[in-house]
């Protein structure tokens, strides 16, 4: 197949969706499938990672495309406008009836666009190879807690984020470490810039507990990457997908009293060193959406 791609990666600490461009497209290559994001050639397939238009292209132009060529457009759904930008589901529900598919990176995210009955699949996202631990670390007191995020956006949970780092300066059993972009005026006690790959590896790597305030997330990649390096995770309970994802791998919060009163309870902190490994990697994830590539084009010759 040619396959077009309305958006490239990028290199750098950006986001989830560059990882999961970057692991999909790798993997189109191996079975031997082309990509372009040139509308020179005629393509196959269109995949829509993200219906905002940039400045390659727009929808208008990928509908375009559709018709010169006949090729279906498979749409991911990675972002339901619930970080701030209503706009965008407004976006993702009017191509609904030019799409013929539909990716969501959760169930959570499937059932709040209300796509259900649709032409939709669930894959969820997962992360980098490099992530993947094949042995736990042990936990033990004092408790180094940490949570990453390329997005400053206040949904990330910047607020509570101050609250617990206020409440580490003055505990001897507690500390916090935030990795990433924040809002202006937000500063924590143990702060780092985004990293590369192998710094938060061995960043998160080294500490004991993940915590992530993050709220309705459609497919949240940071989880996933704490999770494969062996790390239990404490989320919010409005977190979206997260719930979805660390299912079996952590326990959820609502308040800072919450999170406190989890890691003082040495049954919880016991089991947390017992949870199983998270071995599902960005290749595990891409074969699906490969998968789903071949059979669109089957469904349609």
């Amino acid at each position: 197949m040619h396959i077009f791609f309305n958006r490239m990666p990028v290199s750098g600490p950006w986001g989830g969706g560059s990882k999961v461009l970057t692991a999909i497209i790798e993997e189109c290559h191996t079975r031997g499938h082309s990509i372009t994001n040139s509308f020179e050639k005629k393509v196959d397939l269109i995949f829509c990672m993200d219906p905002r238009p940039d400045s390659v292209s727009s929808y208008d132009i990928l509908l375009e495309l559709r018709k010169r060529d006949e090729s279906p457009i498979i749409q991911r759904v990675g972002d339901l406008g619930t970080h701030g930008k209503p706009e965008l589901y407004d976006l993702v529900r009017s191509t609904e009836r030019f799409s013929n598919y539909f990716v969501f990176p959760s169930k959570w995210a499937l059932e709040r666009s209300g796509f259900v009955g649709k032409n939709c699949e669930v894959i969820q996202n997962a992360p980098l190879s490099n992530f993947v631990r094949q042995k736990k670390s042990a936990i033990s007191r004092p408790l180094q807690l940490i949570t990453h995020h390329w997005s400053n956006n206040p949904m990330k949970g910047f607020d509570f984020y101050s609250e617990l780092d206020a409440h580490c300066k003055n505990s001897t059993q507690l500390s916090f470490t935030y990795i990433g972009r924040k809002p202006e005026g937000v500063s924590f006690s143990d702060c780092h810039d985004p990293m590369d790959i192998s710094g938060l590896i061995d960043n998160i790597g080294s500490k004991d507990v993940y915590i992530t305030a993050s709220k309705h997330e459609a497919g949240a990649n940071h989880v996933l990457e704490a999770m494969a390096l062996g790390l239990p995770v404490l989320y919010h309970d409005d977190g979206g997908s997260i719930p979805e994802y660390c299912e079996g791998r952590g326990y959820s919060f609502s308040s800072l009293e919450d999170v406190i009163k989890i890691l003082d309870d040495d049954k919880k902190l016991k089991d947390m060193s017992e949870f199983s490994l998270y071995q599902r990697d960005s290749s595990d994830m891409a074969k699906e959406y490969v998968d789903l590539f071949e059979k669109v084009y089957e469904s349609k010759h």
